[in-house]
């Protein structure tokens, strides 16, 4: 062995101590004549692992980026929005309420941000079908003072209580899914209509159902007491005043909700003895007028023969000639009666013959 290390020998060594043998250049056979060996370059041997990387980096990104912009929120004109935390690493907890018509915000990673109506909302109680909240015919049944059955159709308008809303939120909103349609619904629903059927039914029991039928002055008082008990009855069912009427502003006073009663029905018997008996009393009045008419008649007529019978002629004469029915008469000279006589059937002429003394 020599100790040339450029020897075909040496590179053999040094092959069989680990060292990768090089790539002859140009198709040169190893250990040829002006043949080298070249080292491969550490950076050729990244580059498939960097594009792999560079690849997974923009998956990452196109997955990541309908998270990015669905943090980003705005509410409608009509909605107000509560929002709470509650990305991968936050705590649920209460972040802020978004006033009506915001513009774009960013609301936090997979932060859940929840939308109630902010404007003039109505619960419809309707006979007429797709009409009220129920799709169907409804109304609410009341027993007057009486004991007959009275059917109302009614109207609540209100809107929420948006300087409570994180209260409505986490007490009813949460349980009711009420920042959905149908949620929403169902919660107005449970709320109102047993609150509203209580005061209904205590304030008809003031009333015989004549009142409620023929008298608009006692359906205007059981309309106004039952909106200041529903106002009432809403506060103690659920604590706070959620609702509020339609004047509400953000801020500003929350007066109660507006109740109207739309329409008042009662049994079809009890509407049929009813038109009986209102036909029966015109009837009376008919005949008390018939008879009044007749009396004073019979008044004129009395006075007129006494004033004929003065002058010789009765009323019976009077009225005969006037129809034309007699065209011959005698009238005293000095009677000072005018007569105006029709024309007979006939066509003949009238005559007036005037005796008497002078």
């Amino acid at each position: 062995m020599t100790d040339d290390p450029r020897s075909p020998e040496a590179s053999d060594d040094l092959d069989a101590l680990g060292a990768a043998p090089t790539r002859p250049v140009g198709g040169a056979a190893r250990g040829g004549g002006g043949g080298g060996r070249r080292l491969r370059l550490p950076g050729r041997a990244r580059r498939p692992l960097s594009k792999i990387l560079v690849v997974l980096g923009l998956v990452l990104l196109l997955a990541l980026l309908p998270v990015l912009f669905g943090a980003l929120k705005k509410t409608p004109r009509n909605m107000v929005g509560i929002s709470y935390g509650g990305g991968p690493v936050e705590a649920a907890k209460f972040q802020k309420v978004v006033q009506p018509g915001s513009s774009l915000f960013f609301n936090g990673v997979l932060d859940p941000l929840y939308l109630y109506p902010s404007d003039t909302q109505a619960y419809i109680v309707s006979k007429a079908v797709n009409q009220g909240d129920v799709k169907a015919a409804d109304s609410i049944i009341a027993p007057s003072r009486d004991r007959v059955q009275i059917e109302y159709q009614i109207a609540v308008y209100f809107k929420l209580n948006t300087n409570n809303l994180q209260a409505f939120h986490e007490q009813l909103g949460l349980r009711y899914l009420a920042y959905q349609s149908g949620g929403w619904t169902k919660l107005v629903q449970d709320t109102f209509r047993q609150q509203i059927e209580n005061a209904l039914q205590e304030n008809t029991r003031k009333y015989d159902v004549a009142d409620l039928y023929g008298n608009a002055e006692d359906l205007v008082a059981i309309q106004k007491d039952v909106e200041e008990q529903l106002n009432v009855r809403l506060v103690n069912a659920l604590g706070q005043p959620f609702f509020c009427g339609p004047t509400f502003k953000s801020g500003g006073k929350c007066e109660p909700p507006t109740f109207i009663i739309k329409k008042v029905d009662i049994p079809d018997d009890v509407a049929k003895a009813f038109e009986d008996n209102q036909t029966s009393l015109i009837k009376v009045k008919t005949s008390e007028n018939e008879i009044a008419q007749r009396a004073n008649e019979s008044k004129a007529i009395t006075a007129l023969n006494e004033g004929l019978s003065q002058a010789g002629m009765p009323y019976v004469m009077l009225k005969a000639i006037e129809s034309g029915k007699i065209n011959f008469w005698v009238l005293p000279s000095d009677s000072g009666v005018t007569l105006n006589a029709g024309a007979p059937a006939d066509g003949s002429s009238t005559t007036t013959t005037t005796t008497g003394g002078g």
